[in-house]
């Protein structure tokens, strides 16, 4: 697991990865339940997850959008229009307020989002990743030789 997230945070290196703050929470809340609850992962890999995430954020490879950056007179009423909830509507408007690409594996909020803003699957993302990691290395050797 932590090979896996050095290997993101290299590929990662060359892109911008924005989110929502509330989104690193939620996803160390997930970690929590998979690790305590649902007793799917250990609470070692849960923590190599999140020192993966705190590198990642840290060294702003990943960067949180604060909640007082969205608009949120316009997240609610994304919200309302789209069928969405409040919280899936504040990735569309930082999306769309930032001028970025959205990720999701969310069916909902995927078929949502991509009426008003470019989304792709996190498959996809991790193709484009590796794109651009093999394109920064080739670029590399290329200018060693």
């Amino acid at each position: 697991m932590t090979r896996s997230g050095k290997k993101f945070i290299a590929e990662a290196a060359g892109v911008d990865l924005i989110t929502t703050d509330l989104a690193i929470y939620e996803t160390c809340n997930g970690l929590w339940k998979l690790a305590t609850l649902l007793k799917t992962l250990t609470l070692k890999d849960a923590q190599d997850i999140a020192t993966v995430l705190n590198e990642l954020t840290a060294k702003n490879l990943i960067q949180a959008i604060n909640f007082t950056s969205i608009h949120l007179a316009q997240t609610l009423d994304i919200a309302q229009k789209m069928q969405v909830t409040f919280y899936d509507a504040s990735y569309i408007t930082a999306t769309q307020n930032i001028k970025a690409t959205l990720a999701t594996e969310d069916k909902k909020l995927f078929k949502a989002a991509s009426k008003s803003v470019k989304t792709i699957s996190f498959p996809q993302l991790q193709n484009e990743l590796n794109k651009t990691f093999e394109q920064t290395i080739s670029n590399q050797q290329n200018h060693l030789n």
